[in-house]
């Protein structure tokens, strides 16, 4: 099976990737390589913000295409639950954290944060050179980068969204995508630093599952979504930036670590939980540069 042009691994082999990655006690790694022949490198050059009248009318089209599609296409792929909506009543410019547990969570967060001009962060390799990677760029993603330049503009990005009316930011703190993971994971700094740089509130936003039912049996076999809204978290005004960010990350994963208790009714097990960069797979983009198989 492929998505957006990848070849998936069979859900029994990513089931026993996330095994091994809990045993080492990492919880950020991929679990499955890119294609890396499909990424576009994000530069100096990227427009994170895409500008003209012709590039406005895209976005306007694709993002509405998008919504329209989120609710119908998540019933068939994912689930359709939502919960929790009310917490985002009088939250105008705000950073969304969400677990990253299928590939298409991200169109359940649209859906969830309907009214907001939501942008998204998305790995490097989700910019990818295709018609789908020129619809998703239209679309609204921020690509993260290794070139310090463009990560520049990403800073300057999510800086303007955040001052825009109703612009809002949706990351993936976790980093990578576990799908059917049930627990909260560590979180990585980003998405806390830019709510405490701009003053804005983080809402979390966490997706539990649950096995089909009702006229799901007839069609589904695998485990269902709900996506729900948390109560947002706004930076104080007595902490300096530092400890805004470490503020802001602990509560929201605090939060987090609530509902998946309150909801599976047993504590999460993150007592050793902690964030790591260490790759299980250490092929990555450089180590394909140099095999010489790019053409392929």
């Amino acid at each position: 099976m492929k998505y957006a042009g990848v070849e998936q691994l069979p859900y029994e082999e990513q089931q026993k990737n996330i095994k091994i990655a809990e045993s080492r006690g990492n919880f950020n790694c991929e679990i499955q390589e890119p294609d890396w022949r499909l990424m576009q490198r994000v530069d100096e050059n990227f427009q994170y913000k895409r500008k003209g009248f012709l590039n406005a009318l895209a976005t306007i089209a694709i993002r509405s295409s998008f919504f329209a599609l989120a609710k119908i296409g998540c019933w068939f792929l994912i689930g359709s639950g939502f919960r929790g909506r009310k917490n985002l009543r009088g939250v105008k410019n705000a950073v969304f954290v969400c677990n990253h547990v299928h590939n298409l969570d991200n169109e359940m967060a649209r859906w969830m944060c309907w009214g907001h001009k939501l942008y998204i962060v998305v790995a490097e390799f989700n910019n990818m050179n295709t018609f789908l990677g020129s619809v998703m760029r239209a679309g609204g993603i921020f690509p993260l980068s290794g070139n310090f330049s463009a990560m520049k503009k990403f800073t300057a990005a999510v800086n303007e969204v955040l001052h825009t009316r109703r612009g809002s930011v949706l990351f993936f703190p976790e980093k990578s995508m576990w799908p059917y993971y049930e627990q909260p994971r560590p979180f990585m700094d980003g998405a806390f630093h830019a709510a405490a740089l701009n003053n804005v509130p983080v809402v979390p936003l966490f997706i539990v599952w649950h096995e089909p039912r009702g006229l799901d049996k007839l069609f589904f076999k695998r485990k269902r979504a709900e996506m729900r809204a948390l109560k947002p978290i706004y930076p104080k005004a007595e902490l300096s930036r530092k400890e805004n960010i470490a503020y802001l990350r602990d509560e929201a994963f605090k939060e987090q670590c609530e509902c998946y208790k309150e909801y599976y009714g047993r504590e999460p097990d993150t007592k050793n939980a902690k964030f790591t960069l260490e790759e299980i797979f250490q092929k990555g983009y450089e180590a394909y540069l140099a095999s010489g198989n790019k053409s392929e």
